[in-house]
């Protein structure tokens, strides 16, 4: 469990500075033809304490919940939004819930936390297919953006779209979202042995990490405004 507790935190802290030093960045930008300038940790830092307390303003919590909705209504429209709002608040519950107990608890989730936590997967799974139903062609590769993500990861990666990157987050929040319904529901099935549920088990922990990850990164690439200076990765997506 430490282990998994080490790379919690590495990963996410690491997904944070990735992503908050590329908005640095871009809102710093030079006008066109001039040098960029190297990178400045002070300045950074001061730019990232200046954000953090304009993002906890009123005034910018209603633009994100006005622009949350907005988001909401063309991409699923009518009822269609409780799809959403469903597979949001039971994926908020049990990453809650399931990093809460894996962080605080050495025996793990147990108890009613767990039956519930049961129970939302469930409405997770459904919202999940349902999503994948309505939106999954609306995610396909062809024809991405242009936008450089200046190497996310590795150099490799150099000519990586924004867009396309919110795109590769959306399938693999899919894709790890059904590795977790998988093994959730292996873990429960008589007809494994012991030892294999305990491998679903630690599956379904490091999936759930992997699910977080995703959820995160393709948040702050489709879902958060962008500065005046950056270049939004929504898109159409």
């Amino acid at each position: 469990m430490a282990v998994f507790i080490a790379l919690t935190i590495l990963s996410v802290a690491g997904l944070f500075l990735r992503q908050s030093s590329l908005r640095f960045r871009a809102a710093t930008a030079p006008a066109p033809g001039e040098k960029e300038p190297a990178f400045s940790r002070p300045a950074y830092l001061a730019w990232l304490k200046r954000r953090s307390r304009e993002l906890r303003s009123k005034e910018a919590l209603a633009r994100g919940w006005t622009a949350l909705k907005a988001w909401t209504a063309a991409r699923y429209p009518g009822p269609l939004r409780w799809i959403f709002i469903a597979l949001s608040a039971s994926f908020i519950w049990q990453a809650a819930g399931g990093f809460a107990f894996a962080f605080f608890s050495p025996r793990g989730i147990f108890g009613l936390p767990l039956l519930v936590h049961v129970g939302s997967g469930g409405l997770f799974a459904i919202n999940l297919a349902a999503m994948m139903f309505w939106r999954a062609r609306d995610y396909g590769f062809n024809g991405a953006g242009t936008a450089s993500f200046e190497g996310f990861a590795c150099p490799v990666f150099k000519s990586l779209s924004r867009r396309t990157l919110g795109k590769a987050a959306f399938w693999a929040f899919a894709f790890f979202g059904s590795v977790q319904i998988a093994t959730a529901l292996g873990s429960m099935l008589p007809v494994f042995t012991f030892e294999a549920q305990r491998s679903m088990i630690s599956i379904h922990r490091y999936g759930a990490l992997a699910v977080l990850l995703s959820a995160v990164l393709f948040a702050d690439l489709v879902l958060v405004p962008f500065k005046s200076g950056e270049t939004n990765a929504s898109g159409d997506s």
